[in-house]
C-alpha cells in the first residue's frame, strides 16, 4: 500500500470504512466508473486499424481498452474481441479478413492465435513490397 493510501485511511474506524474509502479513491464513485466504462466502450466501438499502424500498435491499443473494461466489470468475451479486431482491419487487408472470418466461424480462435496470424501476414506483406521494389530497380 502506498503512503498516500495509508495517510488517507488512517482516520477510518472500521475495515468497511477503509475498504469503501479505497474503492472510491481508486475506482471513483459509481458515476465516475460508469463514465469510464462509457468512454472505453466508445473507444472499443470506434476501434480501427489504419494503413500505417503496426500489428503491435493495434494490439497494444486494443488490449488497453479491453483490459480497462474488464477491470471495471464490463468484460468482453473472446469471440467478440476476435470479430472486432477482424472488422477493424483496413481495406488493404480485406482478403485476409475474409479468410479469418471463415476460420473463426469454423472454430472459435484464441486472440493470441489471431495476433500471430496478423503479424505473419503483415510481415509477408512488407517482405513482398520490398521484393517488388528491388525487382523494379
Amino acid at each position: 500500500m502506498k503512503d498516500d493510501d495509508i495517510a488517507s485511511i488512517i482516520h477510518c474506524k472500521s475495515a468497511y470504512e477503509i475498504w469503501s474509502h479505497l474503492i472510491v479513491t481508486h475506482e471513483g464513485t459509481s458515476q465516475v466508473k460508469r463514465a469510464k466504462i462509457d468512454l472505453l466502450r466508445s473507444q472499443y466501438e470506434n476501434f480501427t486499424m489504419h494503413e500505417n499502424d503496426s500489428i503491435d500498435d493495434i494490439v497494444t491499443r486494443f488490449t488497453k481498452i479491453t483490459n480497462g473494461l474488464a477491470s471495471l466489470g464490463d468484460a468482453i468475451d473472446n469471440d467478440q474481441k476476435i470479430r472486432k479486431v477482424i472488422r477493424a482491419l483496413p481495406p488493404s487487408w480485406e482478403v485476409k479478413a475474409t479468410k479469418l472470418k471463415g476460420l473463426n466461424d469454423k472454430k472459435e480462435m484464441e486472440l493470441i492465435s489471431l495476433i500471430g496470424n496478423l503479424k505473419t501476414h503483415g510481415w509477408r506483406e512488407r517482405l513482398e513490397k520490398k521484393w517488388c521494389l528491388k525487382r523494379k530497380r
